[in-house]
């Protein structure tokens, strides 16, 4: 029996083809590639490790490990990870119309589950790099990979679970992928929040509130403020002229206790990472 020559058959999905393949490591703060590079690519982030922010243009999310990240095509975005962060991600092309309704529905962002998160980066990784010389049918296998991932996390935001009240109060405070409590403490950063006035807001005990935030997000609402504070003040530092006591302020923060969380997260001073970060830039410059 004669041998298939694999360079003349067309193997790909009809439905989706995969495009690039991409690790991120500890420390990453740089542009990711993504749809907006070709107009046509959606880019799937999946946080396996440590914490990080993703900024969609306008739009930023707090990144969790266990966690995806769905960036449609029309979108750029920026990853940066904690130093001890790693991601994988994985671009992609959609050619069926229902399936791409499919992935349209999905939430941006979502838990993933333990076991979930084995499969998908089980599935990444075996999909292996398209275009890897060394095999003719890494790009089909990759192609295959990426429709299970994106149809194991719609599963996920659409799976039915049996009704108790635990399950039925998690349900309507999530719709099944966002998390208003989370988005209410991003949008009030600045302000006072306290567990009694979130108890008040959403009328659930303040327990239950401390244990849903550690079951959706692995920390407690104060912990979820305190992250969403520093990475908002870290971004401040870096893109504006404002004082280090202004930006303590508008975060909620009075200067000293900023001062001495930034140094007991970061292992320096405000000043020398506003300092770091400007001489990066100029760096970075010059090779232009």
């Amino acid at each position: 029996m004669n041998g298939i020559d694999m360079t003349h058959i067309e193997l790909r999905d009809a439905g989706l083809r995969a495009t690039g393949f991409c690790s991120f490591g500890g420390g990453c703060h740089n542009e990711v590639p993504s749809g907006r590079k070709n107009g046509e690519a959606y880019l799937l982030l999946l946080a396996l490790k440590g914490r990080g922010e993703l900024r969609m243009d306008a739009e930023s999310f707090v990144v969790l490990s266990g966690y995806y990240y769905l960036v449609p095509p029309e979108y750029g975005c920026k990853l940066a990870l904690s130093t001890e962060g790693r991601a994988l991600g994985v671009r992609f092309e959609l050619c069926d119309v229902g399936l791409e309704r499919i992935v349209r529905a999905m939430p941006w962002t979502g838990a993933c589950g333990s076991a979930a998160v084995s499969d998908i980066e089980y599935w990444l990784q075996a999909g292996g790099l398209p275009g890897d010389t060394d095999d003719p049918l890494a790009s089909y296998r990759m192609d295959a990979a990426v429709k299970t991932v994106l149809l194991t996390l719609a599963r996920l935001g659409t799976g039915r679970k049996p009704l108790t009240h635990e399950v039925r109060s998690e349900q309507a405070l999530s719709g099944g992928g966002p998390f208003p409590m989370a988005d209410y403490i991003r949008n009030h950063y600045a302000a006072k929040v306290t567990l009694d006035d979130m108890a008040k807001r959403f009328g659930f005990h303040p327990h239950y509130i401390i244990r849903m935030f550690n079951r959706r997000l692995g920390m407690s609402p104060i912990q979820y403020l305190q992250e969403v504070r520093l990475l908002k003040a870290m971004e401040l530092l870096e893109t504006t002229s404002m004082t280090v006591t202004e930006i303590s302020e508008s975060v909620g923060w009075t200067t000293s206790y900023f001062s001495r969380l930034f140094h007991e997260r970061k292992g320096e001073s405000p000043s020398q990472f506003r300092k770091k970060k400007i001489k990066s830039a100029v760096s970075a410059m010059k090779h232009f």
